[in-house]
């Protein structure tokens, strides 16, 4: 019994001190709100007969009605409603011009002059507004028979768009400001309440994507975030900070390129344009590891001209940016970092680089970054050793020996079996990446040459069979030749002697490696088999080069001035394609049954049109009829003579040879975009060698292998030259 008790006083006792503490704990954790003030900012009208209302606004208002009194020159005026921030008075019978006084509790106040008169401005609605928005003034005695009502803003003459005895209608002027709306009415003036202007002055960055934050500078903002509503192009975004001359937003999943706007009591102001890019990418960063003070550069895509929109970190520590522009970035490695990721970061938009090692052995540039077996290539960069045998380089695997050697630079060459893959130095225990791959790349020539006998001149048309040997029309000489993989040139034969064509220009092979050629000369095309049968497969027009499509239909541009294409059909049967004029470089068809081709007519030969399965022609597809050399998407790009004609390559993607600017462009179908896939040394010639260093005198047809290497006849210099890319 006793000890029942006893836990009973015990929880007593204990559910009593938690009490205590919850109420302690109250105590604490009750704010004491800070005592704003009692202070008038403004009030309006400022004029009226009898009974007219008065609103007086400011802060620390007591709301308490029974501690108010007011008066106009000694007469009593009654106050009827009062909040923490806006009293309202009625104006008495009887008052007259003068002061409008106020007691609160203990304190006076002089309000304003009242002035007692037909003329009052009551209502203004809007209160806020850019330039060129309306405001609607309601009161009383606007009518005028000398003149008409003028309105000012802050002082700022408004346009008036119509009057009436009690509505007058304006327009806001540019820069009004913050101040009270003022109507002037035969000698008499009358004040209503404050209007606000807005305006955007400018954004930062004007360029970005999803929640990239958004600085807008300008007036007449909320102070209070959600008293503003911003949106862009129509996607609203979520205000981070606000005051009256400043916003920062975020913008919004979904946005758009368009106007950036602000809205404040359903005023809406629009400011600039707001434009969405994608995020930077990182295509090469060099060196790849080094010491401090080396300089870095990264190279790439969607940079920011702004230099303070560009922010790089190393290892998470951000290093000042030196200088940029669209596609590169300098700043100089401060050292200390320690290794790790190389991260860009453009106007709140982050992508991932490549690793950073902070080393004294480092990479800045290879030259060239591309070659063959036997290419003399040059490392510069830091760290390096003096000592020939202390420095060991790799192409992707391949120990390569070092010819000379300083603490800056190496040069050697280029190993035998050499592939595309990572360049690495490696002196003592550091290892140092060069800052992209080594490619295989360059160009040597198969076969002939402009000083050999091989070919004839004017050589027309090329293509590989299936088990990619090539074959080239041979047209001088009235035969088609073959190139083995080693170089070595023989002539088409059936039944154990050369085929003799009349003048044969374009070639293509089927899926069951069927020989075709064009015979200008004959007007026809002859089908020559695996097996060395030779048939007419079509005759009756001037046949140029063709191309396959899926299906097994023949495109065939016909060797006459302004005398279109025709499609031969597998039965050899032809009809005249709708659209090109003076084909005469190599058509291609992609899987789709779409139909690409370079017009001599209607561009000059430098553009290419298109024709979409059941569709129509679309003259000037990509490029233009003015020469150039500019790569871009639609008919932003210029090209100077695309005789070296179209080739599929790749998935989605095809090849123009671009003869003037000795360089092979590289078309993404879906996009329209055109780039430069290889560009060679400018100016005719026979060179071979890098990609940079090598030179051609024309390219007439392409053709492209299995392992994506590009074959381009050169007629003028009577050669077959192979380009290697991977």
């Amino acid at each position: 019994m006793n000890t029942i008790i006893q836990h009973k006083w015990n929880l007593g006792i204990g559910m009593m001190l938690c009490f205590l503490l919850f109420i302690g704990a109250c105590k604490k954790d009750k704010v004491e709100q800070p005592v704003v003030a009692f202070k008038i900012e403004s009030y309006y009208p400022n004029s009226g007969n009898a009974g007219t209302l008065v609103t007086i606004e400011g802060e620390g208002f007591g709301t308490d009605i029974g501690l108010y009194s007011a008066s106009i020159s000694g007469k009593a005026a009654e106050v009827i409603s009062a909040t923490a921030t806006s009293l309202v008075i009625r104006m008495p019978e009887g008052g007259a011009t003068g002061t409008l006084g106020l007691k609160y509790a203990a304190q006076n106040f002089d309000v304003g002059q009242y002035t007692y008169q037909d003329l009052s401005v009551k209502i203004v609605s809007p209160a806020n507004g850019p330039a060129g928005s309306q405001i609607r003034i309601t009161g009383e005695g606007f009518s005028s028979i000398s003149a008409p009502a003028t309105v000012f803003i802050n002082g700022k003459a408004a346009l008036v768009v119509s009057v009436s005895d009690k509505i007058i209608v304006a327009e806001v002027p540019v820069d009004a400001g913050f101040g009270p709306i003022v109507v002037k009415v035969n000698g008499k003036e009358a004040q209503g309440q404050n209007f606000t202007y807005q305006s955007i002055s400018t954004i930062k960055p004007l360029t970005g994507g999803k929640n990239t934050k958004v600085t807008i500078t300008g007036v007449g903002f909320e102070e209070l975030a959600a008293g503003n509503v911003v949106d862009f192009n129509g996607a609203s975004a979520t205000v981070l900070e606000a005051s009256k001359e400043k916003l920062v937003v975020s913008a919004p999943d979904g946005v758009s390129t368009g106007p950036l706007s602000v809205n404040i009591n359903g005023q809406k102001t629009t400011g600039p344009i707001f434009t969405v890019v994608a995020p930077p990418s990182i295509q090469v960063v060099t060196p790849l590891s080094g010491p401090k003070d080396s300089q870095m550069t990264i190279t790439g895509t969607f940079f920011s001209p702004v230099l303070d929109e560009n922010k790089v970190f190393i290892n998470g520590v951000a290093i000042p940016v030196q200088s940029v522009n669209e596609n590169q970035i300098k700043l100089v490695i401060p050292g200390g970092t320690g290794s790790g990721l190389v991260k860009v970061v453009v106007n709140d938009q982050a992508t991932d680089g490549p690793q950073f090692k902070d080393q004294t052995l480092g990479i800045i540039s290879v030259s060239p970054d591309n070659g063959l077996a036997g290419t003399t290539v040059t490392i510069k960069g830091s760290g390096f050793s003096s000592t020939i045998t202390n420095n060991k380089v790799y192409f992707n695997g391949v120990l390569t020996a070092v010819n000379t050697a300083t603490e800056n630079t190496l040069v050697l060459d280029a190993p035998a079996g050499l592939s595309t893959g990572k360049l690495k130095v490696v002196v003592g225990t550091e290892e140092a990446l060069a800052p992209q791959e080594f490619r295989r790349a360059g160009v040597m020539t198969l076969a002939g040459g402009p000083n050999s006998t091989t070919f004839g001149r004017f050589m027309a048309g090329m293509a590989l069979d299936n088990n990619g040997v090539v074959y080239v029309t041979d047209y001088q000489n009235k035969v088609v030749k073959r190139i083995a993989e080693d170089g070595t040139v023989t002539t088409v034969q059936a039944n154990g002697a050369d085929i003799i064509f009349g003048t044969p220009y374009g070639i293509v092979f089927d899926k069951q490696n069927n020989m075709y050629v064009s015979d200008i000369g004959t007007n026809q095309i002859r089908k020559i088999t695996p097996t060395g049968q030779n048939t007419v497969y079509a005759s009756g027009f001037a046949p140029g080069r063709m191309t396959f499509d899926k299906a097994g239909n023949l495109y065939v541009n016909i060797n006459a001035t302004f005398a279109g294409m025709n499609k031969v059909n597998v039965a050899g049967g032809f009809s005249k394609v709708t659209g090109p004029l003076w084909p005469v470089s190599r058509p291609a068809v992609d899987a789709a049954g779409n139909l690409y081709y370079v017009d001599s007519g209607s561009s000059s030969n430098h553009a290419i049109s298109n024709i979409p399965a059941g569709g129509t022609n679309l003259i000037n597809w990509i490029g233009w009829s003015d020469p150039g050399y500019a790569d871009g998407a639609g008919t932003q790009v210029r090209f100077n003579n695309i005789s070296g004609g179209l080739f599929l390559y790749g998935s989605g993607k095809m090849i123009a040879g671009d003869r003037y600017n000795y360089a092979i462009r590289e078309i993404d179908i879906a996009s329209k975009k055109a780039s430069t896939l290889v560009k060679f040394s400018s100016g005719s010639g026979f060179v071979d060698g890098t990609l940079s260093a090598a030179k051609l005198a024309s390219m007439d047809d392409m053709a492209v292998d299995k392992d994506g290497n590009i074959y381009i006849l050169d007629a003028d210099n009577k050669a077959i030259r192979k380009i290697f890319l991977k």
